[in-house]
């Protein structure tokens, strides 16, 4: 109790989390949203209302019950009126939009990704646009003022053109919007419901005939602003001609500039457990902080003037997070230093708990869908495991020597980070990396000495020899950062895979519900509850695993460019794709969860055929039927149909008769829905994996 009492930002939160979990589950009538918030401030009235001493204090509690409830309120409005931003009209006919290009393009392999806004076009004509609003979007959604469109994902097809577009560029073009693609595998990654917690309802290609440029940025913004310099400091960084790797890893570490990085390298850092520091969150902000308190406490000496230099402080810091591209993370940074130098200059003692929740509760205010940002959990949760969990750590070995001190802090530090996040990392990603301590050893002191030397090659790149030595050093500990992290990825064991659903979660946060509260007020009834839960999920699941040893599967999963065929009864289990590493990163969640281990892997490129239980399949993976003549047609019960193109429908088909028929993603949509039509007129079972995501039977066996 008396940490609620004096936390009051973290009740907030809670009130304000509850609201938006409530909207994302659940759907509230709007007469019993009136009943809540006319009760709420009738209360509230009534606790000012009241002049009796002894019913005030019975009272005590009305008014912060009544602002509990219209923050709850306020969660639950913000994510109804944020969803509503969402809504797209998906005519299916090809329109004319006006084009706000909102990010700096990202140049793809094929393609040039946009983030825009689309306003549409009515006969021709385009109302003035003059961006986006200047009020803030929680001002703008509470009273329904000016709601600009949803965000849009544009892939313009890769030309001179597309190659020349910039952050605040008009565009005129003609588009066909469609939804983003849902999830369309077992266990696979919900990308519609990424894009949506970011902001984006609609994605479109466009050809290059189909738009036209109309003119740049009518007024530069402070993103615009903020963007321009970061260009002009990675210009800088180009300045030394790095290899493509180190570069990109110095423009994700010092600036958040995360378009160049290779997917290679993105899993070598997430497998070693170094991703954190290609983030710009807390250690950045802090080293910059650091920094910039050094630098400022050399001009402002004098105590009168340490709030000039708070303010000056504060304005240099969100100054970096303007440059590192305003980021969820560098802005909850940068917030919670910014209230930490603030409370030093007033003289006051930050509570770290009140100051954490202070910076949620604005960011949730502004954007609710943050609260299903992983990024955002895994960062909260990394703060609070290191601001609870590091002080006990450290407490339970003294050392008095200062470099084996250090070392021991740094320990403390990312045992408590790692226990923290935890939880979390095991259920969206499923891997653990088993050496995380020698990871930091190694990525956190070499980080802070490359962002504190990347800070001092800005300030000296001009000066031919200072210049020259500094880029020199800062080579050598990107060149080190990098090779140290691909030898631990390297190392035997370095990742364990690790399944975690919803119960799994349940039950590690009900553990460490458990261990924080036994260690916090000693009573032993945590214990046999901690037990409870273990008992529970254990029985789940034995119960659980006996019955899959009963199953058997066949999976055929939604790939564009490759063909994957799972086959499994009860543990074991046989596939047949045409990559298998695209396999492995497509189906690893899903047979870890089902625990599919006796695997064997067979390697096809072209049509080939197969049987499992007595059933016969057969599946095309490329055109060596096309302008052929069917003999005797072949009977198979499963015809997988994985590449078409240019051929009669009536010309293929005569080859097989198929009990079903799948038509893979690779197929295009004109000729899934013609193979749909010929199988429908002659009663065939018809399964689309591009409409319907992979196509899953599941088949208890006989006993």
């Amino acid at each position: 109790m008396n940490f609620l009492l004096r936390t009051p930002f973290f009740r907030l939160l809670l009130a304000l989390i509850a609201g938006i979990v409530t909207f994302r589950y659940f759907r509230l009538y709007d007469l019993t949203l009136l009943a809540l918030a006319a009760t709420a401030l009738l209360v509230i009235i009534l606790s000012f209302a009241v002049n009796d001493v002894r019913w005030s204090y019975r009272l005590r509690w009305s008014f912060g019950a009544g602002a509990l409830t219209l923050v709850y309120l306020s969660g639950y409005l913000l994510s109804q009126r944020s969803e509503q931003n969402l809504r797209f009209d998906f005519s299916g006919q090809p329109r004319v939009y006006r084009l706000h290009i909102e990010e700096q393009p990202e140049v793809k392999a094929r393609s040039v990704l946009c983030s825009a806004l689309a306003y549409p076009c009515s006969d021709g004509v385009v109302a003035p646009v003059t961006g986006r609003p200047a009020l803030p979007s929680w001002f703008r959604a509470a009273f329904g003022l000016n709601v600009a469109p949803p965000g849009v994902l544009i892939y313009f097809q890769k030309d001179s053109a597309s190659l020349a577009l910039r952050r605040g560029d008009r565009v005129l073009a003609k588009l066909r919007f469609q939804p983003p693609a849902r999830m369309l595998n077992p266990e696979g990654f919900d990308y519609a419901a990424y894009l949506r917690h970011k902001g984006i309802a609609a994605t479109a290609y466009v050809a290059s005939s189909h738009w036209q440029w109309r003119a740049a940025s009518s007024s530069v913004s402070v993103l615009h602003r903020a963007g321009q310099a970061r260009n002009a400091l990675l210009e800088v960084f180009r300045s030394l001609k790095l290899p493509a790797g180190d570069f990109a890893v110095l423009g994700a570490l010092t600036l958040g500039y995360k378009e160049e990085l290779e997917p290679e390298i993105k899993s070598h850092y997430s497998a070693s457990g170094a991703m954190h520091v290609l983030s710009v969150s807390g250690l950045h902000v802090g080293v910059i902080y650091l920094i910039v308190n050094a630098l400022l406490s050399l001009v402002f000496r004098r105590p009168s003037l340490l709030i000039p230099k708070t303010a000056l402080m504060v304005l240099m810091l969100w100054g970096y997070a303007f440059i590192a591209g305003l980021s969820p993370s560098v802005v909850r940074a940068s917030a919670m230093f910014s209230l930490v130098a603030v409370g030093k200059a007033l003289e006051r003692r930050a509570r770290i708990y009140n100051t954490i929740s202070s910076t949620g509760f604005i960011l949730l205010i502004f954007h609710p869908t943050y609260l299903y940002d992983v990024g955002f959990q895994l960062s909260y949760t990394a703060v609070l495991g290191i601001v609870y969990f590091q002080p006990k750590i450290a407490s339970l070995l003294t050392v008095r020597n200062k470099a084996l001190r250090w070392w021991w802090e740094l320990t403390s530090v990312s045992l408590a980070a790692q226990i923290g996040t935890l939880p979390l990392s095991l259920y969206y990603f499923s891997q653990f990396p088993c050496y995380f301590l020698l990871t930091n050893y190694i990525a956190i002191p070499l980080s802070t000495f490359i962002i504190y030397t990347a800070a001092g090659f800005l300030a000296v790149s001009s000066v031919p020899v200072a210049g020259d030595a500094v880029g020199w050093l800062l080579r050598q500990l990107l060149s080190l950062l990098n090779a140290s992290i691909e030898t631990i990825h390297g190392l035997p064991g370095s990742v364990m895979q690790v399944y975690a659903g919803p119960l799994e979660l349940a039950v590690m946060l009900l553990l460490m519900a458990c261990f924080i509260g036994y260690a916090e007020f000693r009573k032993y009834l945590y214990i046999p509850l901690a037990l409870a839960g273990l008992l529970v999920a254990a029985v789940v699941k034995i119960v659980v695993g006996v019955e899959q040893l009963r199953v058997e599967r066949m999976i055929c999963f939604s790939d564009h460019n490759a063909t994957h065929l799972l086959l499994s009864a009860g543990r074991d289990e046989w596939v047949h794709t045409s990559d298998s590493s695209a396999f492995v990163r497509m189906a690893s969640r899903y047979r870890l969860k089902h625990h599919l281990h006796n695997q064997q892997l067979h390697l096809r490129s072209g049509t080939f055929h197969t049987s499992f239980n007595g059933k016969r399949i057969t599946v095309v993976n490329d055109t060596s039927f096309r302008n052929t003549r069917a003999g005797r047609p072949l009977e198979v019960d499963y015809l997988v149909v994985q590449q078409f193109s240019r051929q009669r429908v009536d010309n293929f088909m005569q080859h097989f008769r198929a009990r079903k028929v799948i038509v893979g993603a690779g197929v295009s949509g004109y000729y899934t829905r013609r193979i749909g039509d010929w199988c429908r007129s002659r009663g065939i079972c018809f399964y689309a994996v591009a409409r319907s995501g992979a196509y899953v039977e599941v088949r208890r066996l006989s006993d």
